[in-house]
């Protein structure tokens, strides 16, 4: 089934891309959700109009994304956690409550998919200083300083 994006969807399309998915993934999943709507012959005229609509947002998300790198470039997040003597945390530091952190500081939204903690994994786990990478979807990918103390 051919449908039309409505909305970006992270790793599938942006908005007002014409799509072939499944005929059950489209009826029990995107439809519902007014995700796609399906690419008749009046809809595929709209898709200029989406299109336009795709690059407006675009360059705003950059300009966004562009301002929230540079209050993120100087900042340094942190944190204050229990941990043992050998600086062992008692409960590690997630992606979300650093995303969480990252939204407040960078005035955009951050979700934890865009977190890249490199050795670290899941879970920043010792206390100390970390650098971790935020990948943006417009090619940003901006180093960031965490700092996670001893206390409570």
């Amino acid at each position: 089934m051919k449908v039309i994006l409505l909305q970006n969807i992270k790793g599938f399309g942006k908005i007002g891309e014409v799509k072939n998915v499944s005929d059950g993934h489209a009826r029990n999943f995107l439809l519902p959700q007014k995700l796609v709507k399906i690419a008749t012959d009046n809809a595929l005229k709209e898709v200029a109009t989406l299109s336009l609509k795709r690059e407006a947002m675009d360059s705003l998300d950059k300009e966004n994304a562009q301002k929230a790198v540079a209050v993120l470039a100087t900042a340094v997040i942190e944190f204050r956690k229990k941990a043992s003597q050998t600086g062992t945390l008692f409960s590690s530091v997630t992606k979300q409550e650093i995303a969480a952190e990252l939204t407040k500081h960078a005035g955009i939204k951050i979700d934890a998919e865009m977190l890249d903690l490199g050795a670290h994994g899941e879970h920043i786990k010792h206390i100390g200083e970390h650098v971790i990478t935020l990948d943006l979807d417009n090619g940003l990918k901006p180093e960031i300083k965490i700092s996670v103390k001893s206390g409570n």
